[in-house]
């Protein structure tokens, strides 16, 4: 399928809801505009958010994708399905709908959601933070939403700061859940995810493969802490928040031991105990990190994961060879001895299946267990990391290529609409003199009788100015002889005030033309900068991930069969990715983003 449209593609066609949406109420709503009048949107690496507003006040989120997701329909229908089935107050309506939106000729899938008004997540704590009993209360919340989300087998399976709305009347604090593009329900057990969620959150060992009720588990324990060590010590916040997390970074789960983060937080009675159960999670499959409640109530057992563990896992010392890794050698011998008695007592057919039968089910099980290593698992999620990035990135060039082209497009387009504009003109001033001529006055004219007054009138044509030839065509009833007679007297009366008309804009018009052009080509400009920063930080990104990768050493299939029959060890870690440290003073915070301005439907040239 051809690439997808960019965000200023969807930008243009929500111009005109009516023939951009299929949706009766999408069609009649109006977009959300900026300084210029047009939709303003909210855009993400993947997906581009137009809110919408019905004449009834009702607001949706129009989701349009930037990009072509694999089963899509079927992954909102098994969601929607589910949903149905569950009351969730943290969970929204929504309307996935294959051909929702039509840009350029072609339609493309729309996801239509009930528009949430709340604080993001990270905004809120922020906002907060010296509110210990209000955090104290989001930390309560978070904690009975995990519990509700598990109960009815449902995993977000994006956590984070974005996807987390804060709604807050008095004292009460509901928490909303948004972009449903990773959901797990029952129904889809067995599939992959969709996407690995973001690195600020997830489990390091994360990827595509990991998809289940248990998903959850890990960003819920991370935020639970992280909410927790807020309300006990504020200062955090200032130390720690780099606009993109809620204390925690990735760095920090991929070697919680080096982590100066981790190690601030242990030393925090009130937290102690949480930060232990998280930093033992780091290292323990995705699946046996435990729900939020079990930590909480202090069942987890951390000594099946010890420290001594963790530090073998990173290589400080040699791991003990588990059960499968110690019996395999042992195993294959066992295997090929007793195929080869087979064949010597003569049964070669039985020795041959046995031999045959044994290497397809221990290369079956050395496989599952080689996918199942915390190196290869670590590679693939940096990996899918690295190919989301660039993706990324296309599809920011392609935005800066296609705004590019618009800004070429409007330079070139000053004469056109200069002459649509000038043609507009010469007809409201044709109108302002021939509204006083009434339809009455052509009865004046050779051949023009009552009962053709009557008519026209009739199909609402009242004055010189309305009767155009193409509205006396529609008119029923009157021969092609009297149409023709009042054309002509309509063309003589245009002909009597052609003076009055005039033949090029006026000073003031070419002004507001110009301030025109020149604010959208500004407006332009800024999409552009912001679009090319915006690549230098998936850019920075990607190669940090890349670095990453090059300190995480490569474990072949083939080599880990060598390290089952003793002819290899495995590789050991290095001393891994860098720790993150403190954001100093002077760091530059993230801009802001400017609030939508009003509404405003007046044409350029009607502006000031």
């Amino acid at each position: 399928m051809p690439d997808y449209p960019t965000p200023s593609d969807y930008q243009e066609a929500v111009q005109v809801p009516t023939s951009a949406f299929r949706d009766p109420e999408l069609q009649d709503a109006t977009p959300r505009t900026n300084v210029l009048g047009l939709p303003q949107p909210i855009t993400g690496a993947f997906a581009a958010v137009f809110p919408m507003t019905t004449d009834a006040g009702r607001t949706y989120a129009a989701k349009c994708f930037l990009k072509e997701h694999p089963e899509q329909q079927t992954r909102y229908e098994a969601v929607s399905d589910h949903l149905e089935t569950v009351d969730l107050d943290a969970l929204v309506d929504f309307d996935y709908q294959p051909e929702g939106i039509r840009v350029d000729g072609a339609d493309y899938p729309l996801l239509k959601m009930e528009w949430v008004d709340g604080t993001v997540l990270n905004r809120f704590v922020e906002d907060h933070l010296n509110a210990p009993d209000v955090m104290a209360r989001l930390a309560e919340a978070w904690a009975d939403l995990m519990a509700e989300l598990e109960s009815h087998d449902i995993a977000h399976g994006d956590l984070q700061h974005g996807n987390v709305l804060v709604q807050s009347a008095d004292d009460d604090l509901q928490l909303r859940l948004v972009d449903y593009d990773t959901m797990y329900v029952p129904a889809l057990d067995g599939w992959k995810s969709a996407e690995v969620g973001h690195r600020n959150y997830q489990h390091p060992d994360r990827t595509d493969v990991d998809f289940g009720p248990s998903l959850d588990r890990f960003p819920g324990l991370a935020l639970y802490t992280a909410l927790r060590a807020c309300a006990v010590r504020p200062s955090l916040w200032d130390r720690y928040d780099n606009g993109e997390n809620v204390l925690f970074r990735d760095a920090d789960f991929y070697d919680p031991e080096a982590s100066p983060l981790f190690d601030e937080l242990a030393a925090m009675d009130e937290v102690a105990d949480l930060v232990e159960a998280l930093r033992t999670a780091c290292y323990v499959e995705l699946a046996d990190v435990p729900p939020l409640s079990d930590v909480r109530a202090g069942r987890l057992d951390p000594a099946d994961v010890s420290v001594a563990r963790t530090r073998r896992r990173r290589g400080d010392r040699p791991e003990k060879r588990r059960p499968f890794a110690r019996f395999f050698l042992p195993g294959v011998l066992g295997m090929v001895l007793v195929a080869a008695g087979l064949v010597g007592a003569g049964w070669p057919v039985l020795g041959g299946g046995l031999l045959v039968l044994g290497v397809v089910a221990g290369g079956a099980w050395a496989g599952r267990r080689y996918r199942r290593l915390s190196l290869v698992r670590r590679r693939r999620r940096l990996e899918q990391e690295n190919d989301r990035f660039a993706e990324a990135i296309r599809g920011l060039e392609r935005e800066v290529e296609s705004l590019q082209e618009k800004r070429e497009d409007l330079l070139d387009s000053i004469d056109e609409r200069r002459a649509e504009r000038l043609e507009e003109v010469q007809d409201e001033a044709l109108r302002d003199h021939l509204k006083h001529h009434f339809i009455g006055e052509v009865r004046e004219v050779e051949g023009i009788i009552h009962k053709h007054v009557v008519r026209l009138k009739a199909a609402n044509v009242r004055t010189a100015y309305e009767a155009t030839p193409e509205a006396v065509a529609q008119v029923r009833r009157i021969s092609d002889e009297a149409r023709a007679r009042i054309n002509m007297w309509r063309a003589a009366l245009v002909r009597e005030y052609e003076d009055d008309v005039p033949d090029e804009l006026s000073p003031a018009e070419e002004r507001r033309l110009r301030r025109y052009i020149d604010h959208r080509v500004e407006d332009l400009d800024e999409q552009i900068a912001r679009t090319k920063e915006k690549i230098e930080v998936q850019t920075a990104e990607r190669e940090r991930v890349r670095d990453r990768l090059d300190d995480i050493p490569t474990l072949s299939f083939g080599q880990y069969v060598f390290y089952l029959l003793r002819a290899a060890s495995l590789p050991e870690m290095r001393d891994g990715p860098p720790t993150p440290t403190p954001r100093s003073s002077t760091e530059r915070e993230p801009e802001p983003v400017p609030e939508p301005a009003p509404a405003d439907d007046a044409e350029w040239w009607q502006r000031g």
